[in-house]
């Protein structure tokens, strides 16, 4: 059995997985799983019908993602695809975690395995979850600090261009992402941790180096007085609900991250229910910065440790 990286080749395959799982979760696409594959250090096998992914980071202890089935799902294929990941785990002196387990997979484990479960919710990791209509309209009190933001804004600057990304566009992206790490002291060298400035550049770079592969990505920038100052990209991850990978701007431009916001939800994802920003990472002002949009839910995510007899 063969383990290897994730590769742009992969990706048909990856796609025809995740297309049946109709996940609410950020990392149910292939361009999540791509661009962050050297943080997580992911590897993959096909084995009894199913896809086996697992993480060996230096920053986390590793792990193996739920199963998930390359045709029809059999529940001898997924008990089949946890013992050859127990195998696998023990070859190496590992002991058998699953990490980033969707709140509706769990109910897999529970049914399909004879065996104790440790479960855990991670809240740090877990997705948060916004209507798309109240990102376009921001109506009532609870949203006024952000049409603030805009109103401050457009006082400031008068008005914006708003450019859908395309790829004569990914230089830019790239000094605006690259001015933001300077801001956030980036090293210069991705150290793998999945959190730090330098690995969250890595993994952007991923995806505007191969834009040509990733049709299914949006994205947008917006220009101020002449100067591109704002980008993002996003797709959707299921026929409600749209992702949003990646969204950095100058925050010496007060707003600009509210507009951009607002800008790319209104223009692109206009008929989504939900809109998924991902997680905090467990940093409090991430944190402060997802729950002032006033989420409505999270896709919650969980550790499952099986105790084997």
């Amino acid at each position: 059995m063969q383990w290897k990286e994730i590769e742009i080749s992969d990706k048909e395959l990856f796609d025809n997985i995740f297309r049946k799982l109709n996940s609410q979760a950020s990392e149910m696409v292939f361009s999540n799983m791509f661009m962050w594959r050297r943080s997580y250090n992911t590897r993959f096998t096909i084995a009894s019908n199913m896809l086996l992914m697992v993480s060996n980071s230096r920053r986390y202890p590793p792990f193996a993602f739920c199963p998930l089935p390359v045709g029809e799902f059999r529940s001898e294929d997924f008990v089949s695809a946890v013992y050859t990941l127990k195998e696998y785990f023990d070859s190496r002196g590992w002991k058998l975690v699953f990490g980033r387990i969707e709140e509706n997979m769990v109910g897999l484990f529970k049914e399909y395995l004879d065996l104790k479960l440790i479960i855990k919710k991670i809240d740090a990791i877990s997705d948060y979850i916004y209507s798309t209509e109240s990102l376009i309209t921001l109506a009532g009190k609870k949203l006024s600090a952000k049409r603030n933001h805009i109103n401050r804004f457009m006082r400031e600057y008068g008005s914006f261009e708003y450019v859908e990304l395309k790829k004569e566009h990914i230089d830019e992206c790239k000094r605006i992402f690259d001015k933001w790490c300077e801001k956030n002291e980036a090293s210069g060298a991705c150290d793998c941790e999945a959190d730090s400035p330098e690995c969250e550049r890595w993994a952007c770079y991923e995806l505007l180096d191969n834009w040509d592969c990733f049709p299914e990505l949006k994205g947008a920038l917006i220009k101020v007085d002449g100067s591109f100052e704002a980008f993002t990209i996003g797709e959707l991850l299921n026929e409600d609900t749209a992702v949003i990978h990646i969204e950095k701007g100058n925050t010496d431009i007060h707003g600009i991250y509210a507009v951009i916001n607002r800008e790319f939800v209104t223009r692109v994802f206009p008929n989504t229910k939900f809109i998924n920003r991902e997680e905090d990472m467990g940093k409090s002002g991430l944190r402060k910065a997802k729950m002032s949009y006033m989420p409505i839910t999270k896709v919650y995510k969980y550790t499952i440790c099986p105790v084997f007899k």
